[in-house]
Formats: C-alpha cells, structure tokens, sequence
C-alpha cells in the first residue's frame, strides 16, 4: 500500500539556462520505498508556458523564463522538485559591424549627456498583453549604433540595431510578451532598461530605465470617441480599442456624426447619440453582434440627451437631457430596453455627466452647473453622489463630495472604480472640455480622502479619466485623455491621445499614480476623446473562455472531453479566475481572495 508516502524527486532543485533558443533537458528520477518508479509515475509541471515534463525530462519551452514545481505522482503518494528556466536571447548581431558590438560590449566613452530617452517613462509600470512600447530617444547620430538590454530575474535580452534620428525601437511583439510573461512581479522583479550607444569609433556608458510589470492582464476594450484632427475628413466615430490591438476597430457605422457614449457592464449593450436631429437622439446599440447593430431605443423612441450611464444589471440607465438652459439640466433614469422614464429628475436641476456604480447602489454626477448652454461648457459645478434603491430607479437626496472650490476648474466626468469604493475624476479649466488644463483626481464615494494623481496628470493636460473594470495585477487601471508629447512621434501637436495609468491599489500614497503607457494602436493623427473601459459581450454556455470573466455566468472550466476551456457550470466552490461573492466561495481561500467578483491568487506583487 503506497497510502501518501512521499516520492524522492531527483533533482529536488534544478536550473537550465536557455541560451538562444537552444534547449536543454533535465532527466527526472522517481523513487518510492527505495525503488525506482520513474516511469510509472505521472509527471505534471504547474506553468506551461514556462516548460513541461515529456517522458521522465523536464523541457522548457525557451519562450518563458520562471520558477515552478514539477510534481510526480503515483496512486495516493507524491513529490516535487523545483524548477529554474532563464531565458538569454540575443538578436541583431549581425545588423552592426564586428567592431561596433564590440566597443558597445565594453564602453570607455563614459556617460552619454547627448542621448536622452524620451518613453516610456521612468517607473512606468505596464500589464501582461499589451502590445510592446516603441522605446524613443534623441540625440543620436545618421550613423550611429547602439545596444539595447531588457533584463529580468529569469530573462535577459540583448538587441543590436542602428536607428537613425528620429531614434525609436519597436522590440518583436513575441519577445515582449515573453519578456512579461517571465516577470516575477511589478515590484520585486523590475525589468532594467539599459540603451547605449556608439558614434564615431568609440560608445558610451548606457543609458538605464526602470520599467515594472504587473502579473495581470487588463480584460475588456476601450470605446472612445476620435475626431479626424490631421487624419483628413472623416466622420467623427466612436471606435473600439483593446490593451493589445494594432487598430481600432469601427465595430458600428450608424452614418453621419456620433458619440457621447456608455456601455454596460457586462459589456452587451452602448448607448450613444446621433448629431442630427437637434436635441440629439439617443440610441442603444447591441454589441454582441459582429458588426454591432441597432438595439430596442432608436431615434424614433424619441429619447434625447448626451452622456448617461448603465446600472450594474444593465436594466437601467440615466440620461443626461443636456439642455440649453441651467433650470433644465438633469438626470432621467430610463427602461434600457424601451426607453420608458422612470425617473424624471434624479439628482436635481442643473446636473449632468453621470456615473453609476457597479454594485448599482449609487449615482454620481456634476451638479450646480450654471448658465445657458451645453453642461461641458459650464465653468461652475461640483461632484454630487446619491443613493439608488433597490428599484433601481428611486433615488436619495444628492450630497455633495467634492466642492468646486479649492482647485483650480471644476470637477468632471465621474468614474467608479470597479469595486464602488473609490471615484476618479477631473479637473479641467475649460468646463469639462480637454482643450484647457486638466489634472486627475481620486476620491473616496464619501468625498473622504482626496487625491490629485500628480504623476499620471505630468504636464496639466489629463481628462476624463475612466477605471477599467477589473482590477489586475495588483493595481486599478485608468484609461484617460492626455496632450502630453508622445515621445518623437508626437511632440508639441497638443494632441489628445488615450494613455493608461497604473493606480496602486490600495492607493493609500498620497499620489498612488504610476507613470503611464500611450496605447499604442490608436491613430495618433487623430483626436482621441471620451474613452469608457468595458468588458467584451459576455460568452454563452459551450463557447471558449481564458477565465470566468469572458462568461456571463461567471464560471470558465476544463471541458473533459476536448481539454479546452468553455463557459460552464460550476460545481461547488469557484476556482481563480471565476465568479465569487466573497472569499470564502473560491477553492483555494484563504490564499486566493474573491477581487471584483472573482477568484483571485496571489500576485506576485
């Protein structure tokens, strides 16, 4: 009887180092009660990307560096040893002379005061799968050459290239993931940055950034709205962008001008305006469709207005009418399938840009906006929340949470974080338009704690900030507008583009903000505006899911019969990655922790 005894794995412990691509093998023994049992035991290793046991050899992908354990078993008894890959990858020897890599291998020249790295930032931290930062710099020369490392705990790049000014590097997109994928976490694994450069015979010490990446992935796409600018005459349009896309894509097409949109949070439905007729008609639009198409509330239903925001089931929405007048602004509270009004003055007059939380006990929105005209041209107002009853429709008296005074402009376009408790917004001087100065901030939804997120806000030029909706790697996202340059490529056109911040969570500093990336396949030649962070349409029962969170019913698991991951049932308790209402549903508690309504483990932080 070999009840529970424990399996002799050997080696306990092992590295291999992957050197270029080329594998090395570790050969495993098992034994039990002194006899050899190595190939009666089955093998399992818990990070695939990183290696797996192939008869009685542990062998490693090449692609992932990491730690992880190899575990034998046989009937009731087991044993583990641990295993170490770093991955060494050299690219583009062959792109420089002899003599170049060679001075660039072992610089003389001292420090480089000419060369200076323009993005990313410093300390800016990125998630796992978004697409590769374009590393940009000036100060080089026509006929310069340089030598770029990208270094990790378990994985070192090295790059020889030329660049010629306007200096950029876009490393392979198969290598950054890689890159990020062997992080051991945002902030015990830095990844250092190091660029130098040789010019006329001789190279300089290198040039050394600190980057972080976050062991999370954001989930969802960003919906935003672009205005031509230096891209030609197009129609304004409302495009879809996630985290890892090269284009946005033009998911709907309802002809003519459109925008001032919302989207529901499990991601199915928008709801956005026409220009034409005056006041603008509101639409919904069905996003589960590929193109997207016209859902129940057309221009015929007769609802007008500009910015609104879904309830937490998606059954509710609240409208601002936006009319020209100060005595007229408020927040209707409509049926989302018919458009019926349910509610006809939610917060008060002279209130707009509103937010509903994603637990859907609370509205919040901008009121004691002033004077005629459209609510984003209004110079006065401050940001007010409410109680929503379980009718999601009867609403308690406003109180206000952030005064205008006391900061320059007024408060603008609320969002919640994902788990309700916080509230970012902004402070631009220009009414809420993005064509003044503009910081962010952060607040608790009882006005306690407020925080400017100086570091995101670099330049006084950030707008309209929008969370993601999940929390990921240890950190909220925010999606926002900013003008600030884009390294070389966009410099002093006072451009608003989309960029994403890093917010510790839990943001106890005083400015819990990061240093941000510029997402990179939006098009830079036109305006970027308006961006709302949402889910994708949820997934049916049967169809393929990475986690619980691309299901509607919350629970993504390991279909028995093909190995592929479906949308399913759960049976008893969650495992990571699926639907939770507290910590005690999830499998592995109290390690892993119920985070945004799902399973989560423990991040490497």
């Amino acid at each position: 009887n070999n009840m529970g005894q424990q399996i002799q794995v050997t080696p306990p412990s092992f590295t291999l180092t992957i050197v270029d691509g080329a594998i090395v093998l570790q050969p495993l023994t098992a034994t039990l009660n002194g006899q050899d049992v190595t190939a009666q035991v089955s093998w399992s290793f818990q990070k695939p990307l990183i290696g797996d046991v192939v008869g009685s050899d542990f062998t490693p992908t090449g692609n992932v560096g990491g730690v992880g354990t190899v575990t034998a078993t046989l009937g009731n008894s087991s044993g583990t040893a641990t295993a170490t890959v770093t991955i060494q990858k050299t690219v583009g020897v062959g792109s420089i002379t002899p003599e170049q890599k060679a001075a660039l291998d072992a610089p003389t020249r001292g420090a480089d005061a000419a060369l200076n790295m323009l993005y990313p930032f410093d300390q800016t931290v990125f998630p796992l799968d978004v697409l590769a930062p374009e590393i940009m710099w000036n100060g080089g020369g026509a006929g310069d050459a340089y030598k770029l490392t990208i270094n990790e705990t378990y994985y070192q790049y090295t790059e020889y290239f030329t660049a010629p000014p306007p200096s950029r590097k876009l490393i392979a997109e198969a290598d950054w993931t890689n890159i990020s994928k062997s992080g051991n976490g945002a902030q015990t694994d830095p990844v250092t940055v190091s660029l130098n450069r040789w010019s006329n015979g001789t190279a300089y010490d290198p040039n050394v950034r600190t980057w972080r990446i976050a062991q999370g992935s954001l989930k969802g796409a960003v919906y935003y709205w672009e205005l031509p600018d230096a891209c030609g005459s197009r129609n304004w349009r409302i495009l879809k962008i996630k985290p890892n896309d090269p284009v946005p894509e033009q998911f709907y097409t309802p002809g003519g001008c459109w925008g001032c949109h919302t989207v529901s949070r499990d991601g199915s439905k928008m709801m956005a305006n026409l220009d034409q007729p005056f006041p603008f008609p509101q639409i919904t639009i069905d996003l589960t469709t590929t193109p997207a198409t016209a859902s129940t509330i057309t221009q015929s239903t007769g609802l007008t207005g500009t910015f609104s925001a879904y309830n937490d089931k998606g059954d509710r929405i609240v409208v601002s009418n936006d009319a020209s007048n100060n005595a007229t602004k408020l927040l209707r509270i409509v049926d989302a399938n018919s458009g019926a009004v349910l509610n006809n003055n939610a917060m008060g007059n002279g209130c707009g840009e509103p937010a509903w939380s994603p637990d859907g006990t609370k509205l919040a929105a901008i009121c004691g906006l002033q004077g005629g005209g459209w609510v984003f041209d209004m110079g006065t107002g401050y940001l007010a929340t409410a109680d929503v009853a379980p009718d999601g429709f009867s609403v308690g008296a406003p109180v206000t949470i952030v005064p205008q005074a006391g900061a320059p402009g007024r408060p603008a376009y609320p969002s919640f974080a994902p788990g309700s408790e916080w509230i970012a917004y902004g402070r631009p001087t220009a009414g809420s338009r993005s064509t003044g100065q503009g910081k962010l901030w952060l607040v608790r939804n009882d006005g306690t704690d407020p925080k400017e997120l100086t570091t995101a806000s670099v330049g006084d030029s950030s707008f309209n900030p929008s969370f993601a909706p999940l929390r990921a790697g240890g950190y909220f996202w925010i999606v926002y507008i900013s003008r600030r340059n884009y390294g070389n490529r966009l410099v002093n056109t006072n451009r608003q583009q989309l960029w994403i911040t890093a917010v510790t969570d839990p943001p106890t500093a005083a400015d819990p903000s990061n240093p941000p990336f510029y997402l990179r396949g939006q098009e830079d030649c036109g305006k970027s505006e308006n961006a709302y962070f949402a889910l994708e349409p949820c997934k049916q029962l049967g169809e393929s899911c990475t986690s619980g969170v691309d299901c509607c019913d919350g629970n993504c698991i390991k279909d028995p019969n093909t190995n592929e991951y479906v949308c399913g049932n759960p049976s008893g308790c969650a495992q990571d990655g699926n639907a939770c209402e507290t910590s005690a549903d999830c499998c592995n508690a109290p390690t892993s922790t119920c985070v945004d309504g799902f399973c989560q483990g423990q991040i490497p932080q």
